[in-house]
C-alpha cells in the first residue's frame, strides 16, 4: 500500500486499467488505494535481472488468488498481505510466514512444466501473479513497519532485517518492531485511513496512518533522514529497500522453483517469451 508519486514512474496503461478493474471489483467504492509504489520497486527489482515484460506485467497483475504485486491491494482486508496490525515480532513473522504458506503454493503448482515438450506452464500467469502477490507483502513491510525508523535510530539506514520468509525469528527483531493498525470499516469519514476516530484501539501500538511510509508525503514518509546525501526521506529509504528485498526473493524463489520441477521451469517463468523446451 505504498503510494509513490505518479511522476517518478511510467505506468502502463494495460497495468492501469486491469488493475483498477481489479480493485473496482474486489473493493468498496470509496476504497481506492493508489498502486504506482508496488509496479516501481518490482520493476527496479526485476528489469536488472532478466525478466522479460511480458513476465512483469503479469506479476504486477494477474488472475486472483495471487492477483499480483500491484493487483494485491484489491484484497484490502488480508493482513497478510500487508502486513498490517502486527503489535509485536511474533505478530509480524506470524503474517510473513502466512503470506509465504499462502503464495507459494501457488507458485510452485503453476511454474511445472506443460505443453508440447514442456515448454509452457500448468499456469504461468497464475504462479506470477502470487509471486508478485509474495513480493507485495514483502514490499510493504518497509512501508508499514517502524524498521526504517529503528535503522536510523541506530545510524544503520540500509540495514536488511534478518529473514522474513519462509521462516521467521521474532526473537532476531528488536522487541519493538509493530505496524500499524488498518481497518478500512474503523473511520467513515476516512476510509483510506483506516484508524478509529479516537486513535488505535486498546493494546495497539500505532495506526496505520500514521506510521506508513507509503508515500513521499505522509507524515512519517516526508520525514528526512539526517545525514544522507544526497537527501532521501523515510519514504525514499522503505522503498530502496523494498527493492533489495523483492531481488532477494526472487532468487529465493527461483531456486525454490528450479528445486521443484526444475532450472528450465524457473527460467521459463520469470522469462514468459521463452517457452523453452523442458523435455
Amino acid at each position: 500500500m505504498f503510494s509513490f508519486r505518479p511522476s517518478r514512474l511510467g505506468l502502463s496503461v494495460a497495468v492501469v486499467a486491469a488493475a483498477t478493474a481489479v480493485v473496482g471489483a474486489l473493493a468498496p467504492p470509496a476504497q481506492a488505494f493508489q498502486i504506482q509504489n508496488h509496479e516501481r520497486v518490482t520493476r527496479d527489482a526485476l528489469q536488472p535481472l532478466g525478466v522479460d515484460q511480458t513476465a512483469i506485467a503479469q506479476i504486477l497483475v494477474g488472475p486472483p488468488p495471487g492477483a499480483g504485486a500491484v493487483g494485491s491491494d484489491a484484497f484490502f482486508s488480508d493482513e497478510f498481505r500487508h502486513i498490517d496490525g502486527a503489535n509485536n515480532p511474533v505478530e509480524i513473522c506470524n503474517m510473513t510466514q502466512e503470506a509465504w504458506n499462502f503464495f507459494t503454493p501457488i507458485i510452485l503448482a503453476g511454474a511445472r512444466p506443460a505443453g508440447p515438450g514442456g515448454s509452457d506452464l500448468v499456469d504461468g500467469p497464475g504462479a506470477r501473479a502470487a509471486f508478485g502477490g509474495l513480493a507485495h507483502a514483502l514490499q510493504d513491510f518497509y512501508s508499514h513497519s517502524n524498521w526504517v525508523e529503528d535503522n536510523i535510530a541506530i545510524n544503520q539506514p540500509d540495514r536488511m532485517p534478518p529473514p522474513l520468509m519462509p521462516t521467521c525469528d521474532p526473537a532476531a527483531f528488536p522487541p519493538g518492531l509493530h505496524t500499524g493498525y488498518f481497518d478500512v470499516l474503523a473511520n467513515h469519514d476516512d476510509l483510506l485511513g483506516g484508524c478509529p476516530p479516537g486513535g488505535p484501539p486498546p493494546g495497539v501500538v500505532e495506526c496505520h496512518s500514521t506510521l506508513n511510509k507509503d508515500a513521499w508525503n505522509s507524515p512519517r514518509g516526508m520525514i528526512q533522514v539526517p545525514g544522507s546525501n544526497p537527501p532521501i526521506n523515510n519514504f525514499d529509504l522503505a522503498a530502496r529497500l523494498a527493492t533489495t528485498a523483492t531481488v532477494d526473493l526472487y532468487n529465493q524463489i527461483r531456486e525454490l522453483v528450479s528445486a521443484n520441477a526444475g532450472p528450465c521451469a524457473a527460467d521459463n517463468l520469470f522469462q514468459a517469451d521463452r517457452r523453452q523446451a523442458c523435455w
